[in-house]
C-alpha cells in the first residue's frame, strides 16, 4: 500500500527534497492551495470609483470625488467573515461586512481612509483609499449662438443672455446652435446636450420664447431667453408692374391706380397681359384662373380679343387673406 504525507503547504519543501519521481511512482500529488491571508473580498466609495479597480491582492488606491461632495459612504466585504475589521470600518469577527460614513476633503485636499483586516492567528492586511477632491469648472456660458433663419439682436456675446431674432410671417419653424464654452457643461431647456434642436413657430404674428439653460460642472446655471418673432401676414394687395404687349398703358402704370385702357391695330387678336405683385407672397388670378402662387412674383394672362373692347380683370389677393385690390384693363381694337 502506497501512502501520501503530503497534506498541506508547509510539508511542500519536504516534498521537494524526495523528488517528482517518488510522487510519480506513489500516485500522490499535493492539492493544497497557499493560504492568501486576510483579506478583502470587495471594497466601494458611493458615488465614485477605485483606481485602480478593485482586488482583493491591491491594497492601495485613489477616489477622485466631485469638490462640492460632503460625505461618501465606503463599504467593504471580508473574504473571511471571522476575521476583524478594523479601522475606518469596524466589522467584528462573524460579521461579513461593514460600513462607515466618511467626510470628503476639502476641494483640492485629499483624506486618507485606512482599513485593516486581521486574521485570528494575528496576521493583518492594511488597505488605504486616497479620497481626492476634484474642482469641478464653474464656466456656465454658451461659446456661440446661431438661428437658422434669422439675425440675433444683439449680436451674440457670451454674457448677454437675451436676444431677439425676427422672421417673416412665412417661416414656420427655426433651428438653434447652441455650442458651450465648457464641454463638461451641460445644455438642458429647449435645446439638448447636443446643442441643436428645430423648434416649431406659433401662427404668423406671435413670438416664441425659446430657453437655453447652461450648467457648470460645479451646478451653477445660467440662462439664455430667444424671443423669436414672426411677422404678420402681409396686407399688401397691390402691384408693382403691369404691362400689354403689344400696345400700351394709358395711364402709365401706377400701384395706386386700378383703371387703366390699352390700344392695338384692327388685325390684333391676342394680347398678353403682365402682372408682377409687390408682395411676391400674394395671390395673382384673372379670368377665374391663379396665375401666380403665393412666391410666385409675376403672371401673365394670355387673352384673345373679341369685339372691339375687351375688359381684363387682375385681382391681387394679400397675404393676410383679407385685403384685395382688382386692376381692371380695357382693350381696344382701333378702326382701321
Amino acid at each position: 500500500m502506497t501512502y501520501c504525507f503530503i497534506t498541506s503547504a508547509r510539508y511542500v519543501a519536504v516534498a521537494l527534497l524526495i523528488g517528482t519521481a517518488w510522487l510519480g511512482i506513489s500516485g500522490c500529488s499535493d492539492t493544497a492551495s497557499v493560504d492568501p491571508g486576510p483579506q478583502l473580498a470587495n471594497l466601494s466609495v458611493s458615488g465614485a470609483s477605485l483606481q485602480p479597480p478593485f482586488a482583493s491582492d491591491t491594497t492601495s488606491y485613489s477616489v477622485n470625488l466631485p469638490g462640492n461632495t460632503s460625505t461618501v459612504t465606503v463599504s467593504a466585504t471580508k473574504s473571511d467573515p471571522n476575521d476583524v475589521l478594523s479601522g475606518s470600518i469596524i466589522a467584528p469577527a462573524g460579521q461579513a461586512a461593514g460600513q462607515a460614513t466618511i467626510s470628503s476633503p476639502g476641494p483640492g485636499s485629499t483624506k486618507d481612509v485606512s482599513l485593516t483586516v486581521t486574521s485570528s492567528d494575528g496576521r493583518a492586511k492594511i488597505y488605504t483609499l486616497t479620497l481626492k477632491a476634484i474642482t469641478l469648472g464653474g464656466d456656465n456660458t454658451l461659446k456661440s449662438l446661431i438661428v437658422s433663419p434669422g439675425t440675433l439682436t444683439p449680436t451674440f456675446s457670451s454674457g448677454t443672455s437675451d436676444y431677439t431674432v425676427n422672421v417673416a410671417a412665412t417661416v414656420t419653424d427655426v433651428t438653434i446652435f447652441a455650442t458651450k464654452s465648457d464641454a463638461n457643461a451641460v445644455i438642458s431647456g429647449d435645446v439638448p446636450n447636443g446643442g441643436q434642436a428645430t423648434i416649431p413657430l406659433d401662427g404668423p404674428g406671435t413670438t416664441k420664447a425659446i430657453s437655453i439653460l447652461v450648467t457648470a460642472s460645479n451646478g451653477t446655471s445660467k440662462a439664455y431667453t430667444i424671443a423669436v418673432k414672426r411677422a404678420s401676414p402681409s396686407r399688401d394687395a397691390t402691384l408693382s408692374g403691369l404691362t400689354v404687349s403689344p400696345g400700351s398703358l394709358s395711364p402709365d402704370f401706377s400701384s395706386g391706380i386700378l383703371s387703366y385702357s390699352a390700344e392695338v391695330d384692327n388685325n390684333v387678336d391676342d394680347v398678353t397681359i403682365s402682372a408682377t405683385k409687390s408682395d411676391p407672397n400674394a395671390v395673382l388670378s384673372a379670368l377665374g384662373s391663379v396665375i401666380a402662387a403665393a412666391g410666385t412674383p409675376t403672371g401673365q394672362v394670355p387673352v384673345t380679343l373679341k369685339g372691339r373692347r375687351t375688359e381684363v380683370s387682375v385681382t391681387v389677393i394679400a397675404q393676410d387673406g383679407v385685403s384685395a385690390s382688382t386692376y381692371t384693363i380695357t382693350i381696344t381694337r382701333s378702326r382701321q
